[in-house]
């Protein structure tokens, strides 16, 4: 094909800004991308152009991605393009490609290829045993908050040694001792963590300037996708890889960074502009996803924002209908009045569940919903429970095939040195764990060592010999990995160990467990055809990179065919898209969380929360709040959400339904039954005693609109949208109740029969 035609075919069926990022190839390029802009398609577009239009070699590009899905669907939209070497085309995640790096350049840090990556789990093993080691009672503090510490320490490039000069009081001087044994097992372990692969990326780069050079030589055109999710450690790298060429090109949006808790900084591309000073900006403002009105909802909602850039879409798919919003009385109203909406939605208007979703801030928020669907009988699906390779069955065979790997994994050897239970009791793993520390060598040296009478320990001769056991056992396993395929391998470890004879003795999990072991072997099919000595290398790799925001891949998978609703947090719903999306809970306190409030960059971050969820939905777009709820063992009132009230009210139609359902509210707690509260009489002067039930809805001259929280009689709490809680005197501050709180449409849902 004559290179116009092939230009031709993959401009086809761009607009004009598509096509302008498109064949901007030269230079680096800001590529501002609103939701459902096509941005994965011109991503794809981008790199069909440089291969076949621009003829720059495969092995040349390097594209990088935040989730294996990602990758993998950017990679099929390249392949169905154009014809090319697939091979060679780099599409990782950030993990992913340093992961890579190290495996080729590891050894200059002291880092052999065959290393681990210890994930969460591993990670609270190793602090776990940093506690005993160090001699520090554990009890006292949290594994994981220590993790988070040691995690924001390494992507703000701090070591252990530099965070031990930098001590200041008690607190830092146990997380130093910490951090630094918890480096220290992570090296004899010959692993790293996640942070570690960023970190130690960085290093061999910046202190090694021929190593440098010859990645900067290879990957001459870097394109990195959700670039307002990166954290500053992840723009060093890419400065670093990209400063010779300058042939760099970043996608993202301002207004849908979301992980703040993962150290993503949206102000990555405002420093992107000063690196790159001479960089080209374009926008992409039209959705193909959403009608005018949900977008009209996401501009006015999200302009509420300081931190972001200019960007107002806008769509040539219509108006579309009004956005909806319930009021409901309380949670089980909530979630029946929204299963109905669905029910109806699927039986009268033919919506399939699975285009439908609801969406809510704390994972919490689902019980209702569950309990309702399964009353409906409404299928559905829970994005976020356990995950299939955290699932304990699956770690213990992955542990196997680890310490096949690396035998310096001390994290893995001690998952499984006793499992299936061989006899091995936790005061021989106390001991071994000691002789390890004392000598400075591996558990698996160690065991080794007892095997062979090589070393004095403490040791019963019983304990002694399940050790010998284990050991011949292992090597046995080690002997014929190099003999088999990936999936022999794990069949074979399975048969030896009598795992699955092990499993069945639960008989009230056997099944599923047996079945997810099943699904691990069938996993390992696709590493075959690889050449024998990288099988298990790549397969465990792969399995360890596996993000946590790939959440449809490592929960349970899900049946193509069978039609479900998903149930979803809205950090997980970013990326995705459905026709119908209902975010519920939509009330101050929730959405946005309580932690925001009173500061302006959490406040900030939670409106960009709310927007991804509205920017998911295609046609119909619903909000649902409750009045009264249930929250952190404590009833109350409920205020409708600030972000709700900064979308324009000629875009939403509002019904309310109170008393929906049986629920009885607890004594104190308001209620709104006419015939008990009379508003307007209750609405005096200040020289009247006034009457403030718990959630009545009131109004302040200073603070605005507010919702009683707590009435202790002369006073009480009143949470202000704009304020957050106030304690006042009910004779003397400038407060009335409002006369139209009850002026709302009603609803007339219809009633189940479940």
């Amino acid at each position: 094909m004559p290179n116009m035609s092939i230009k031709k075919t993959i401009l086809s069926g761009l607009s004009d800004r598509q096509k302008e990022a498109v064949t901007h190839t030269e230079g680096p390029l800001l590529l501002i991308a609103g939701p459902g802009s096509g941005k994965t398609r011109v991503m794809a577009h981008r790199v069909a152009y440089l291969v076949a239009v621009k003829k720059i070699p495969t092995n040349n590009i390097l594209a990088v991605t935040f989730t294996n899905k990602a990758a993998r669907e950017l990679k099929e939209r390249c392949e169905r393009l154009v014809s090319y070497q697939k091979e060679f085309l780099q599409v990782r995640t950030f993990h992913g490609f340093c992961s890579r790096i190290l495996r080729f350049e590891g050894e200059n840090i002291g880092l052999s290829r065959d290393f681990s990556i210890f994930d969460e789990d591993d990670q609270k093993k190793v602090i776990k045993r940093s506690f005993e080691d160090e001699n520090i009672d554990i009890k006292q503090h949290s594994p994981g908050k220590i993790i988070s510490v040691i995690s924001k320490l390494k992507n703000s490039i701090i070591s252990p040694e530099k965070f031990s000069n930098e001590v200041t009081n008690f607190s830092e001087e146990i997380i130093s001792r910490i951090f630094s044994r918890y480096q220290d097992i992570l090296l004899k372990s010959n692993a790293v963590d996640f942070d570690d692969l960023l970190l130690k990326t960085f290093h061999i780069f910046d202190d090694n300037k021929y190593i440098l050079d010859k990645y900067s030589d290879l990957y001459r055109y870097i394109q990195i996708d959700e670039f307002q999710d990166t954290n500053p450690l992840q723009f060093r790298v890419t400065k670093l890889l990209s400063d010779q060429n300058r042939n760099l090109c970043v996608v993202g949006d301002p207004d849908q960074s979301i992980y703040s808790w993962r150290y993503a900084d949206p102000t990555n591309l405002t420093e992107f502009k000063k690196s790159f000073p001479e960089s080209t900006t374009i926008t992409l403002d039209q959705s193909y996803r959403s009608t005018q009105n949900i977008l009209n909802a996401a501009n006015s909602l999200i302009n509420n924002n300081s931190a972001r850039s200019d960007k107002n879409l806008w769509t040539n798919n219509g108006s579309g209908g009004k956005l909806i919003l319930y009021e409901t009385n309380s949670e089980e109203d909530e979630a029946r009045i929204v299963l109905n909406e669905i029910k109806r939605l699927n039986q009268s208007e033919n919506i399939p569940l699975d285009e439908i979703a609801i969406m809510y801030r704390v994972n919490a928020q689902s019980r209702s919903f569950e309990v309702i669907c399964n009353r409906l009988a409404i299928r559905y699906r829970l994005i976020g429970g356990v995950k299939f390779y955290d699932r304990q069955e699956v770690k213990d065979i992955l542990a196997y095939l680890r310490l096949v790997s690396n035998k310096s994994d001390d994290t893995a050897l001690l998952r499984i040195i006793n499992t299936p239970r061989r006899g091995i009791s936790d005061r021989t793993v106390s001991e071994i764990t000691r002789l390890a520390r004392e000598e400075g060598r591996t558990i698996f040296e160690i065991i080794s060592l007892i095997k062979e009478e090589k070393i004095k320990t403490n040791l019963i001769p019983r304990a002694i010999k399940s050790i010998s056991e284990f050991i011949e056992l292992v090597n046995n396993i080690f002997e014929v990995s190099n003999q088999m395929d990936i999936t022999d391998l794990i069949n074979y470890i399975i048969d030896k160990t009598e795992y699955r004879s092990y499993l069945r003795r639960d008989e009230e999990k056997s099944i599923t467990r047996l079945e997810n072991i099943n699904e691990l072997i069938a996993s390992s099919d696709q590493y075959i055809g690889l050449d024998s000595d990288v099988q298990l290398s790549s397969f465990l790799e792969n399995l360890a990179l596996v993000s946590s925001v790939d959440f449809l891949e490592t929960g349970d998978q899900i049946d193509s065919n069978s039609e479900e609703l998903t149930l979803i947090t809205l950090h997980q719903a970013k990326g995705l898209e459905y026709k119908v999306v209902f975010l519920v809970g939509c009330e101050d306190g929730l959405l946005p969380h309580m932690m925001s409030i009173g500061d302006i960059e959490a406040l900030e971050e939670e409106r960009r929360i709310c927007y991804v969820g509205i920017t998911r939905a295609k046609s119909h777009l619903y909000f649902s709040y409750s009045t009264t709820r249930m929250f952190r063992g404590s009833f109350g009132g409920q205020i409708l959400s600030r972000f709700i009230t900064e979308i324009p009210e000629h875009l939403i139609v509002r019904k309310r339904n109170m008393g929906y359902s049986n629920f009885h509210m607890p004594e104190n707690s308001v209620s709104y039954n006419k015939d008990k509260l009379d508003l307007k009489t209750q609405k005096n002067s200040r020289s009247e005693k006034l009457i403030f039930l718990t959630g009545s809805k009131v109004k302040h001259d200073i603070f605005g609109e507010g919702i009683v929280m707590k009435n202790f009689g002369e006073d009480g709490e009143v949470l202000f949208s704009n304020f957050g809680i106030k304690k006042l005197m009910w004779n003397y501050a400038p407060i009335i109740l409002l006369e139209d709180q009850n002026e709302i449409n009603f609803i007339d849902p219809e009633i189940d029969s479940a």
